[in-house]
């Protein structure tokens, strides 16, 4: 018996040692932001965090702690051709050196997400009153996560665009008041996922703001850059734990008291107890899916893109129906994440789980070299991608990602077209006057 317990502790140990050490040496060799450092990163806090076992989680069997390190290998693969696909490409014609059509992209990304947002919480306040939205009652979370208010996720998504559209522009302005300004307006945009009751799309708005800023080549030195980190970092702990606490997640309700464990033992420290679990929670979650995977999956893409399969069921087309949202775990600790292979588990099986991580990653490479190139859609493609990489130890955003970035490249391209019609502009904004 001791035996099998160490060859068990000896799986669930190897991905903490593999990714953390190809996490260290793409820190060292790839420059800032770079997909494979985030994803190396993602994983590797997760599995050393849970290579800790302060909660008392299963050990990971070898075909979970296999697809966790093969998935770092044939991401970081997929990356390489992904970016020399892009590097064979002229920078399109739509440059970030064209930052009248930014701004006015960015004025556009306001007004749609204000119709959004207002079309949103009006039809809460119908159902619920005033009173139960803005606190975000049990009644509203509920509703919302059930998925039954339909405009609940285009209304985020709008929201991650304009984000990120709004911090291209503040990289593009020239002048110290206008910068503020769309800096403004990037943080307003975040803020505005509150109504969705989503902690976790609060941070993805806030980190893909920080990535348009970086990846369109703002001038941050090394101590402001140290400064905007440590602020997302407060700002996100702090919705986590504000927010998780008007929505009734706290230590107290979760369970994790009531039986033996290192922060019931040290009740000092039991406020890190949700955080803990929330980045950990996954990796052996991902273990008890890979249990029940079969080799060639499911749903055939339904998984990983239930919005167009959705759309062939209503033409008649036979469909699998996946929920967004996986089921949970049983008590002690339920948990209903289980990392970026979730969904391709589901459409692949064990069999094509890696394949289809090296997609996603010959996808990163590619929209990261043509950001790094000039592009304004690469870099506000790359920009929404960057919380989908750095959340990959717990979910699959890949469709989010995708619709997000179909908005974002449409206000681009429609602020374009107006540009080229010579409709007034208002000056100032970008330029000096």
């Amino acid at each position: 018996m001791p035996a099998c317990h160490a060859y068990g502790a000896l799986s669930s140990i190897l991905p903490a040692v593999f990714t953390g050490i190809a996490f260290l040496i793409a820190v060292r060799r790839l420059p800032l932001l770079h997909p494979v450092q985030l994803w190396t990163g993602s994983w590797a806090l997760a599995t050393v965090l849970y290579a800790l076992r302060l909660l008392p989680y299963r050990d990971l069997s070898w075909l979970t702690a296999g697809l966790i390190c093969g998935a770092v290998v044939v991401f970081a693969f997929g990356v390489s051709l992904g970016a020399r696909a892009a590097g064979r490409r002229r920078v399109p014609s739509l440059a970030f050196a064209e930052p009248k059509v930014v701004e006015m992209a960015a004025w556009l990304s306001l007004a749609l997400l204000a119709t959004t947002l207002a079309a949103f919480i009006a039809q809460l306040i119908s159902r619920f009153g005033v009173p139960r939205v803005l606190r975000i009652s049990p009644e509203v979370k509920l509703y919302l996560s059930g998925g039954e208010a339909p405009l609940s996720g285009t209304y985020v998504e709008v929201a991650i665009a304009a984000a990120s559209i709004c911090a291209l522009a503040a990289a593009s302005a020239r002048a110290r008041a206008p910068r503020r300004w769309w800096l403004t307006a990037t943080a307003a945009c975040a803020a505005s996922v509150y109504f969705s009751t989503s902690r976790a799309f609060i941070a993805v708005a806030i980190v893909a703001g920080i990535a348009a800023l970086l990846m369109a080549g703002m001038k941050i030195d090394r101590r402001r850059l140290a400064g905007m980190t440590l602020i997302a970092v407060v700002l996100i702990a702090v919705t986590f734990i504000g927010l998780g606490s008007l929505l009734g997640k706290t230590y107290g309700s979760s369970g994790i008291g009531q039986f033996d464990n290192f922060f019931s033992r040290h009740p000092a420290v039991s406020w890190l107890a949700l955080p803990y679990q929330d980045i950990t929670a996954s990796i052996p979650a991902l273990d008890l899916l890979v249990g029940v995977s079969p080799t060639w999956g499911i749903a055939h893409g339904c998984a990983t893109a239930p919005i167009p399969c959705g759309v062939v069921r209503k033409l008649g087309v036979p469909a699998v129906r996946v929920p967004v949202a996986g089921p949970f775990t049983k008590a002690p600790l339920r948990w209903n994440g289980y990392t970026f292979l979730e969904r391709f588990l589901i459409d692949g099986g064990t069999a094509l789980t890696l394949p289809l991580v090296g997609i996603a990653g010959l996808l990163a490479g590619y929209w990261w070299a043509r950001a790094r190139a000039g592009s304004a859609a690469g870099i506000v493609i790359y920009a929404i991608s960057v919380p989908a990489l750095i959340g990959a130890y717990r979910q699959n955003l890949i469709e989010f990602v995708a619709v997000a970035a179909i908005v974002g490249v449409g206000l681009l391209l429609l602020a374009r077209f107006l540009s080229s019609l010579g409709l007034p502009f208002r000056r100032g904004l970008v330029h000096d006057t």
